[in-house]
């Protein structure tokens, strides 16, 4: 998991950029329920929302629209990111916001009980001192809450062409990194279906969801810090 040079980094983060500006004018996202889609993956990772009851939770590369805009029963909420400031983000912020990269976190250590990164990791410039610094600020013993998109092997060579991304991973692959940094309670891989009209798939703007459809797997991890 090698980290990629600062112009390959902000290219992947313009892409980044572009994405959340026009996300519900795709096919996939036009007509999706925040509400429901978080309460269906909440289960995923073997919790309920009583979990986040009263904890202090950060989440690392949140997006507008990310968990922590979903969690009133946390005491404490914080999201992080490094476009933060140039989401037009209908949400209420949550709770204390900081914009900034996650290989470099501004808070003090063992501050949060919960740490959320979800489809967070493989837009980073360094993921394994994203790794580093998130275990730094989660409190030991603390929960690590990761979903990531995963592939087959022989897809590797293949992604190059994924200028939105700047790391991909299989799902072995990726339990293997986080067990360098974390201890690995529960893993989780299902495959990634995009819901979407034939009509719609056979649009060119529809073609790569159709193909990532054979192929795109999400995982999840959940991890104690040690």
């Amino acid at each position: 998991m090698r980290s990629v040079s600062p112009s390959r980094w902000r290219e992947a983060q313009a892409h980044e950029l572009d994405f959340w500006r026009n996300w519900r004018d795709l096919a996939p996202y036009r007509d999706v329920d925040l509400d429901a889609y978080w309460r269906g993956e909440i289960p995923k990772f073997g919790l309920t929302p009583e979990f986040f009851a009263g904890r202090t939770v950060l989440d690392v590369g949140c997006g507008p629209v990310g968990l922590i805009h979903f969690l009133p029963q946390a005491s404490r909420r914080i999201r992080f990111d490094p476009l933060l400031h140039e989401y037009q983000n209908k949400l209420p912020s949550p709770g204390f916001s900081v914009a900034g990269a996650g290989e470099q976190l501004p808070l003090v250590s063992n501050l949060s009980d919960i740490t959320i990164c979800f489809n967070a990791l493989d837009h980073m410039r360094d993921p394994a001192a994203a790794l580093s610094e998130i275990a730094r600020v989660l409190r030991p013993g603390g929960t690590l809450l990761l979903m990531i998109h995963t592939f087959p092997a022989w897809t590797m060579p293949l992604l190059a062409i994924d200028r939105l991304h700047p790391h991909h991973w299989t799902h072995s692959g990726f339990l293997d990194r986080v067990a360098r940094t974390f201890r690995v309670v529960r893993s989780h891989r299902e495959r990634r279906v995009f819901p979407m009209s034939l009509a719609e798939r056979l649009k060119p703007s529809g073609w790569k969801y159709t193909a990532a459809g054979f192929v795109l797997a999400t995982t999840y991890v959940v991890a104690e810090n040690t």
